[in-house]
């Protein structure tokens, strides 16, 4: 056998001949292709245009703006600007061939793990290359296109040439392509008073403008501006003693010299593209050739639906407008498709970095493009209630709810419905979520586990980025979440236990009218959907008479859905609505910019069945005008009734009680059988004072009354 394998073997001549021919094959093809390579006509990214961004059906909402350049000579940009740019970008530029093999070679290595192009390893001639004359299509081919057209340029054009073009062309940031209109923008002055120190700043923006805007990201800024110095001082082209004088200089604020334009993306609508764009970068799109324009971005936002969103949030004072002991006060508003993930409203905040306007006024409220969260008050108790379902606890089960109970791990501070509320001698599951009994949830959440309430917030759809504190107290609200968090974990109940991830753009056509990004729709069943059916139908009851948004509901068509405050010492800081038909989702947030000041209307506290109740139903109903009603499943009545004997005593909590901090962390409590009742309440001792809910447990303005106090 192994003589018959080395008889059919080549010999070493044999196989150095093989090698040989090998080598003088690819020699011979690489030399075809590139004397049959030719330097294309620079594309459309080397010249002005705009991206629109588009509603679900086509229609334009947006363009992205004019974008600003303007051409130089390499001799106006002074050499310490260009030396700081080859520090930061290519410093053996002067003598390399255009392309960098042991870079190629390490980008290939590193994509062909991942599975797709995505390192660089490109000289700033491959730079030049792909903006002006290709695709940003991630792809070998475009790759093998690029080396080929780099060394051609490298031959046929000079490096003060090529370095020209590439000073011109690439994207600073701030709308600025080039070095001309990046030092206008950074700095407010022509580009031949630069000096090394400003323009170490400009070639550091270069790698990310975004992140490496001084005015978002100073200190990432100035490490980077560092390195730029430090290799200058390598290379030879700053003295030591200057670079360790040297000081990162003032640079102006976006926008500051008024050369900065955001076309049509100014107010609510800033908002949106602001997350489109930050969508888009995660998907593989490069912020430089995104702000070349040129592209046709269709977005799943619905314009009736959008529109109801802004309309509804001014009739109802949400925004920077609002003034006097109101100030501050801001509203967030997030709707989603239940089933499909598409994000078809987005109210982010009332203007999108106004002229002179402070800081934060450029923050998405919703947590779509960031990662703003706070605390949603009870608008959490419906996770609890699905936990208690799946362990076979039905509606039906009936629990004493007083105005106070005493329970471990509060500090003696116990737990208090908001305004004193009670449910008793006791009422059901849908009762208690229906008046939002802190006091039978927060022993029901300790029943079922913690952690099983938490698992259950993330299998809605709340982002596992967030974490989730499993005391009981966690049915309270008590860690932060984002209202597109929040609509989505409601639209899995909306859609009968479909969790589905959000997305909020559907497809881009480039200039040509090639589609160059599809979104895929990521579903899965993440509850049996008879507990939907339950839970659906106990949250329709918070609508309903004896509810804490009683008169909010939808005429004419069910909805269901839950209020949500978070009480302090001193007043309410967040207020939440969040409700849905089997349609839609909305997520709607009311609070302070500061999150340390209560939030007010008429500087009384703002509760979930106030105005975040009133902007759902003013919104919903403009959203679904016109669209057929749905109904919601009958409830399929899961599990088992637990009904113990009310045998604890508990008492009222007095008018006069104040609000307690939020409680230390309760031990996570094994989960029980579902046939045990629920932990004794505890009777405090007749000389103590009970004191209100602890943070977060506000109860979505758990009030007596349908209108907040």
């Amino acid at each position: 056998m192994t003589s018959t394998f080395l008889r059919y073997a080549p010999t070493p001549r044999q196989m150095l001949w093989g090698i040989l021919g090998a080598f003088v094959l690819m020699v011979v093809l690489v030399s075809v292709a590139y004397a049959l390579t030719t330097i294309p006509n620079p594309n459309q990214t080397a010249t002005n245009q705009q991206n629109f961004f588009l509603y679900s059906d086509g229609k334009i909402m947006a363009h992205g703006g004019q974008v600003n350049r303007v051409s130089v000579s390499l001799d106006q940009v002074p050499k310490p600007v260009q030396q700081a740019v080859l520090s930061a970008e290519d410093r053996s530029f002067e003598s390399e061939p255009g392309i960098s093999p042991t870079g190629i070679l390490r980008a290939f290595l590193t994509d062909l793990r991942g599975g797709d192009i995505q390192q660089g390893g490109s000289t700033i001639t491959q730079q030049y290359v792909k903006n002006a004359y290709l695709s940003q299509q991630r792809t070998f081919t475009r790759k093998i296109k690029e080396i080929f057209i780099s060394l051609k340029l490298s031959n046929t054009k000079s490096k003060n040439e090529i370095l020209q073009d590439y000073l011109n062309t690439i994207y600073f940031g701030r709308n600025a392509y080039g070095i001309a209109a990046a030092s206008e923008a950074y700095f407010g002055k022509r580009v031949s008073r630069l000096n090394a120190a400003e323009g170490a700043v400009l070639a550091a923006v270069i790698r990310a403008p975004s992140y490496y805007d001084p005015s978002t990201n100073r200190a990432a800024a100035v490490a980077r501006w560092h390195y730029v110095i430090n290799g200058m001082v390598k290379q030879g082209w700053l003295p030591a003693d200057q670079a360790a004088n040297a000081q990162f200089p003032t640079v102006l604020k976006p926008g500051q010299n008024g050369s900065s334009s955001n076309g049509d993306c100014v107010g609510p609508t800033g908002f949106i593209c602001q997350a489109v764009k930050l969508d888009l970068l995660k998907h593989g799109f490069s912020e430089d050739r995104l702000a070349a324009g040129g592209y046709r971005v269709f977005t799943t936002i619905d314009q009736n639906a959008q529109k109801a969103a802004v309309d509804a949030e001014k009739a109802n004072d949400g925004g920077f407008r609002v003034t006097g002991p109101d100030k501050g006060r801001e509203s967030a508003l997030v709707s989603v498709q239940p089933g499909d993930g598409a994000i078809r409203a987005l109210y982010g905040g009332a203007q999108f970095c106004p002229a002179k306007q402070r800081p934060d006024s450029c923050t998405d409220l919703t947590g779509v493009s960031n990662n703003f969260a706070r605390s949603p008050g009870s608008s959490f108790k419906p996770y609890t209630l699905i936990a208690a379902l799946q362990q076979g606890i039905s509606l039906d089960s009936r629990f004493p709810g007083p105005a106070h109970i005493d329970f471990p791990g509060t500090g003696g501070k116990g737990i208090s419905n908001s305004q004193n509320e009670t449910c008793l001698p006791e009422c059901t599951l849908t009762q208690a979520l229906a008046k939002s009994i802190n006091t039978i949830f927060v022993p029901l959440a300790d029943k079922v586990g913690p952690d099983k309430v938490a698992a259950v917030a993330h299998d809605a759809g709340v982002d596992k980025k967030h974490k989730l504190t499993e005391v009981p107290t966690i049915t309270l609200g008590t860690s932060d979440v984002s209202p597109l968090d929040q609509a989505v974990g409601y639209a899995t109940i909306a859609a009968q236990g479909i969790e589905a991830r959000p997305y909020l753009v559907a497809k881009v056509v480039n200039a040509d009218g090639h589609v160059v990004y599809q979104a895929k729709k990521e579903t899965h069943r993440a509850f049996p959907a008879d507990v939907m059916a339950d839970t659906t139908y106990a949250m329709t009851q918070v609508l309903g008479p004896s509810g804490t948004a009683a008169g909010h509901g939808l005429p004419g068509r069910p909805a269901a859905g839950k209020t949500g405050t978070n009480g302090g010492a001193v007043g309410n800081f967040d207020a939440w609505f969040i409700g849905f038909t089997p349609q839609l989702s909305t997520a709607v947030w009311y609070g302070n910019t500061d999150r340390n000041k209560q939030v007010t209307s008429g500087g009384t506290p703002v509760y979930g069945g106030g105005l975040p109740a009133n902007t759902w139903q003013q919104m919903m109903t403009g959203a679904l005008a016109g669209k057929p009603v749905e109904n919601f499943p009958p409830p399929a009545h899961v599990g088992h009734s637990i009904n113990p004997s009310p045998t604890a005593t508990a008492t009222t909590a007095s008018p006069s009680a104040t609000p307690s901090s939020t409680p230390t962390q309760v031990p996570v409590t094994p989960t029980v059988q579902p046939t045990q009742t629920l932990p004794p309440v505890v009777s405090p001792t007749p000389s103590a004072t009970p004191s209100s809910s602890p943070s977060g447990g506000g109860g979505g303005g758990a009030q007596s009354s349908p209108s907040p106090p």
